[in-house]
C-alpha cells in the first residue's frame, strides 16, 4: 500500500512539473517577448482646485544644468577653461581662509550655489504644503469622529453647545499650528530663494514660478493667521513677477490688508491722518483693479464698486 502511494505521489509532481515549464519555442523561431510591466501612474502634483494649498508643477530639482558642453565653446573659452582648471590644481590648499570676502561673495552668481539653494528653497516649500495637506485630512478625520461619537451623557441642550463649541476651538487651534508651521517652511525657502544674486538664473521660469508658488501661499496663511499688514510687502513682490498683476485675486487680497490699515488708524489711532487717507486710497485702487480684471469695465459690478468708491472718496476730503 505505501509503495503505491509513493508511487502516485512521483506521479503528480512530476505533471506539475510538466506544466509549470513553458514549452521550448520551435527552431528558428524567436522567443515570446516578456509582458511588460504596468506603467507606474504619475504622482499627484497637489490636490486639485481650490483646495490645494499651493498650484505648483514639481521639477527635477534643478534650476539649471552644472554641464558645460565644450563642443559649444570657442577655442578660447576651452583654453581658458583648461587654465583655470590647472591653476585650481596646483594652488590646491585646504587651508586656505579668505581674509577680503568680496571674491567669495562671486560664488554666489554660481549655478552650483543657485542650485543647492533651489533645492533647498523646494525642500522646504513641500514641506509647507505637506503640513497644510496632513492639517486638512486630520482636521477631517477628527470631525468624522465626532459626528460619529455617542455621547450619551449629554442630557441639557446647553451640553451640546459646549461640546461642539469645543470641538470647534480644537479645530482651531490645528489649524492654526498647522499654519504657523507652514508659514515658517516657507520664509524659510523665500530666504533660500533671496540667496540667488544671479540675475540670468532668476530669470529662469523655473525660478519665477516656485518664487510665486512661495510667496502665493506665504500670503494666504499669514491671511488667515490675522497677519494682514505684513502680506502688503509680500503681495507687492508677488505682482511684480510677469503676469501675476493680473490675477484679481491678489488685488481683492491687497484691497483687504490695506482695508484693515485704514481701520487701525480709524479706531485705535495707529498712525496719521495723511497714513488713513493713503491707505484707503490704496485700498479703493486694489478693489477696482479686482472688479475691472474679474468681470471687466463695462460690467454691472465695476459700475457698483465705482459708486462706492466714489463714495468713499467723497467722505475723505469731507472737511
Amino acid at each position: 500500500m505505501k509503495r503505491y502511494l509513493l508511487i502516485l505521489l512521483c506521479s503528480l509532481f512530476a505533471s506539475v512539473s510538466i506544466l509549470a515549464q513553458e514549452p521550448a519555442p520551435p527552431a528558428g523561431e524567436p522567443a515570446p517577448a516578456a509582458e511588460p510591466a504596468p506603467a507606474a501612474e504619475p504622482a499627484a502634483t497637489g490636490e486639485a482646485g481650490s483646495e490645494s494649498p499651493g498650484a505648483y508643477e514639481p521639477t527635477s530639482g534643478e534650476l539649471v544644468s552644472e554641464e558645460i558642453d565644450e563642443s559649444k565653446l570657442t577655442d578660447e573659452e576651452k583654453m581658458v577653461r583648461k587654465r583655470n582648471l590647472m591653476a585650481e590644481e596646483i594652488w590646491k590648499n585646504p587651508d586656505y581662509r579668505n581674509y577680503d570676502k568680496t571674491f567669495a561673495e562671486l560664488h554666489q552668481l554660481s549655478k552650483a550655489f543657485a542650485n543647492n539653494k533651489y533645492r533647498l528653497a523646494l525642500s522646504a516649500y513641500q514641506s509647507g504644503v505637506n503640513t497644510i495637506i496632513k492639517m486638512r485630512d486630520e482636521v477631517d478625520l477628527y470631525r468624522k469622529e465626532s459626528a460619529n461619537a455617542k455621547h450619551l451623557n449629554e442630557k441639557w441642550y446647553w451640553q451640546v453647545v459646549d461640546r461642539k463649541a469645543s470641538e470647534e476651538r480644537i479645530v482651531s487651534n490645528m489649524k492654526r499650528k498647522a499654519k504657523v508651521d507652514a508659514v515658517t517652511y516657507f520664509t524659510r525657502s523665500i530666504n533660500h530663494l533671496d540667496e540667488i544674486r544671479n540675475p540670468a538664473l532668476r530669470e529662469k521660469e523655473t525660478f519665477k514660478r516656485l518664487l510665486s508658488a512661495v510667496y502665493r501661499n506665504w500670503i494666504m496663511y499669514q491671511f488667515d493667521l490675522q497677519n494682514l499688514p505684513q502680506c502688503i510687502h509680500m503681495l507687492e513682490l508677488y505682482m511684480e513677477i510677469d503676469e501675476n498683476e493680473k490675477e484679481y485675486i491678489a488685488h481683492k487680497y491687497l484691497a483687504q490688508c490695506y482695508a484693515f490699515q485704514e481701520n487701525m488708524v480709524t479706531k485705535y489711532r495707529m498712525g496719521t491722518e495723511d497714513q488713513k487717507f493713503r491707505f484707503r486710497y490704496k485700498k479703493n485702487v486694489h478693489l477696482l483693479r479686482a472688479t475691472e480684471l474679474k468681470y471687466g469695465k463695462d460690467s454691472p459690478e465695476y459700475k457698483h464698486v465705482v459708486n462706492v468708491v466714489n463714495r468713499d472718496e467723497i467722505i475723505s476730503v469731507q472737511p
